[in-house]
Protein backbone atom coordinates (compact mmCIF):
# COMPACT_ATOMS: atom_id res chain seq x y z
CA UNK A 1 0.00 0.00 0.00
CA UNK A 2 2.96 2.36 0.84
CA UNK A 3 5.40 1.24 -0.59
CA UNK A 4 7.09 5.13 -1.67
CA UNK A 5 5.91 6.48 1.51
CA UNK A 6 8.44 7.76 3.83
CA UNK A 7 8.19 7.85 7.66
CA UNK A 8 7.83 10.99 7.59
CA UNK A 9 4.86 11.49 5.14
CA UNK A 10 3.57 8.39 6.52
CA UNK A 11 3.27 11.07 10.16
CA UNK A 12 2.63 13.73 8.16
CA UNK A 13 -0.20 12.05 6.71
CA UNK A 14 -1.67 11.10 10.15
CA UNK A 15 -1.70 14.42 11.91
CA UNK A 16 -3.21 16.00 8.45
CA UNK A 17 -6.09 13.62 9.45
CA UNK A 18 -6.23 14.33 12.88
CA UNK A 19 -5.96 18.41 12.30
CA UNK A 20 -4.25 18.60 15.35
CA UNK A 21 -1.04 18.41 17.43
CA UNK A 22 -0.54 14.60 18.43
CA UNK A 23 1.67 13.22 20.93
CA UNK A 24 4.57 10.65 19.55
CA UNK A 25 2.57 7.60 21.32
CA UNK A 26 -0.56 8.69 19.09
CA UNK A 27 1.30 9.32 16.30
CA UNK A 28 2.73 5.58 16.24
CA UNK A 29 -0.42 4.26 17.13
CA UNK A 30 -2.25 5.78 14.30
CA UNK A 31 0.43 5.03 11.41
CA UNK A 32 0.55 1.72 12.96
CA UNK A 33 -3.08 1.68 12.14
CA UNK A 34 -3.25 3.45 9.07
CA UNK A 35 -0.49 1.71 7.23
CA UNK A 36 0.83 -0.94 9.20
CA UNK A 37 4.07 0.21 9.70
CA UNK A 38 5.74 -0.25 13.29
CA UNK A 39 8.11 2.58 13.12
CA UNK A 40 11.01 3.17 15.73
CA UNK A 41 10.13 6.35 17.84
CA UNK A 42 13.81 7.37 18.38
CA UNK A 43 14.10 7.44 14.85
CA UNK A 44 10.56 9.17 14.15
CA UNK A 45 11.45 11.49 16.81
CA UNK A 46 14.92 12.54 15.14
CA UNK A 47 13.66 12.53 11.85
CA UNK A 48 10.65 15.32 12.85
CA UNK A 49 13.57 17.08 15.31
CA UNK A 50 15.40 17.38 11.36
CA UNK A 51 12.47 19.21 9.92
CA UNK A 52 11.48 20.93 12.67
CA UNK A 53 15.10 23.28 12.38
CA UNK A 54 14.89 22.96 8.95
CA UNK A 55 10.90 24.87 9.00
CA UNK A 56 9.91 22.19 6.59
CA UNK A 57 6.56 20.80 7.24
CA UNK A 58 6.08 20.18 11.06
CA UNK A 59 6.28 22.31 14.52
CA UNK A 60 6.50 21.19 17.85
CA UNK A 61 3.79 22.25 20.30
CA UNK A 62 5.15 20.89 23.56
CA UNK A 63 7.39 17.75 24.46
CA UNK A 64 7.13 15.15 21.93
CA UNK A 65 3.75 16.53 20.75
CA UNK A 66 3.62 17.65 17.07
CA UNK A 67 1.92 19.13 14.41
CA UNK A 68 1.73 19.94 10.60
CA UNK A 69 3.55 23.71 10.20
CA UNK A 70 0.56 25.96 9.04
CA UNK A 71 0.54 26.83 5.27
CA UNK A 72 2.16 22.99 5.01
Amino acid sequence: KNGSMSQVDMVYDVLRVAGKPLHITEILERVEKAFGQKLDRESVVSSLVKKIRRQDRFVRTDKNVFAIKQGA
